[in-house]
């Protein structure tokens, strides 16, 4: 019947039907991210003021003998009102003599000092898209973790042994939100050498091609 339509059919081994749809390569390719680089970049710079103006207080505070009475009466005057047992100017000042004894204000001030300055030089070479930045702007972050945690330890310690009520909740939570905040700087400057396209950034590479084997 076939021949009399004057229709055939040709099967052969090299006439298949593939199995999977076939994509262009262009579609699977990974190209470099240089945005994502720099946009974290300026968040660690703004990171880094911050830092640095914690990391000044810190060293005002300890190389301060004596808190003056009239900044101790301003800050006790917030924290009085909110009832409980009433602090005196003495037992703020018995708290600052115990915190620049255990060195908490001296470990926070190089700590996070150090590490503002990795971040300020750090970040401006990582907008730059130079690998050499993110890698200052982690040790930095790392070096201001820890120095910020054991600061605050310490300054949590002495609020412990001399304080009571509000403020010496005050200095617990500012020890889990320094250990908090330098962590987020940590994470920030660790993610443009693990996320693959803004290390093709950072690197020269122009885009990675996916090729998909066939079974």
């Amino acid at each position: 019947m076939s021949d009399e339509l004057g229709i055939s059919i040709m099967m052969g081994k090299d006439d298949s039907v593939p199995n999977s749809p076939q994509f262009p390569s262009d579609i699977l390719a990974v190209r470099a991210d240089k945005k994502g680089p720099k946009t974290v970049a300026i968040l660690l710079m703004v990171g880094a003021v911050l830092i640095a103006f914690q990391a000044y207080g810190d060293w005002q505070f300890n190389s301060a003998q004596d808190l003056n009475d009239s900044y101790v009466e301003d800050t006790l005057v917030t924290l009085n009102s909110q009832g409980g047992e009433q602090l005196s100017v003495e037992d703020y000042q018995n708290f600052h003599d115990s915190a620049r004894d255990s060195g908490g204000y001296l470990w926070r001030a190089i700590g996070l000092g150090v590490g503002a300055l990795l971040l300020f030089i750090g970040s401006p070479l990582l907008f730059k898209l130079n690998p050499l930045g993110a890698k200052l702007s982690i040790a930095g972050a790392i070096i201001g973790f820890i120095g910020g945690v054991v600061g605050s330890y310490q300054l949590n310690q002495a609020a412990i042994e001399t304080l009571h009520g509000p403020m010496s909740m005050t200095y617990e939570i500012m020890m889990y939100l320094c250990g908090v905040c330098m962590a987020v700087c940590i994470a920030l400057a660790v993610m443009p050498l693990f996320n693959v396209a803004a290390r093709m950034a950072l690197y020269g590479e122009d885009k990675v091609v996916i090729v998909l084997e066939e079974e």
